[in-house]
């Protein structure tokens, strides 16, 4: 069960999530992490909070999105992996 949500251009993210797994793992790939992995690991734990996920591996491949766009883009792939995996929330 995997969703992808975003793309490769200036201002995105790549969001790539995958729900066969237990617990909560994010991972920021961006040449800004060291001055904003925190913000974008926060938006990332927030959309999966407000969705109510409990496991979940998170890849966000970062191109200087803002931090609305990365939940937009998380909250898009859970979606995806849920209806891929026969149940949408």
């Amino acid at each position: 069960m995997i969703g992808i949500c975003g793309n490769e251009k200036a201002s995105d993210a790549l969001v790539t999530v995958d729900l066969n797994t237990v617990g909560i793992s994010v991972e920021v790939i961006s040449k800004l992490k060291g001055m904003f992995g925190d913000l974008m690991e926060k938006s990332v734990m927030e959309a999966l909070a407000e969705m109510e996920t409990e496991n979940a591996k998170v890849t966000v491949q970062d191109f200087g999105a803002l931090d609305f766009i990365i939940k937009a883009r998380t909250k898009t792939a859970v979606r995806r992996a849920m209806a891929a995996a026969g149940g949408v929330k």
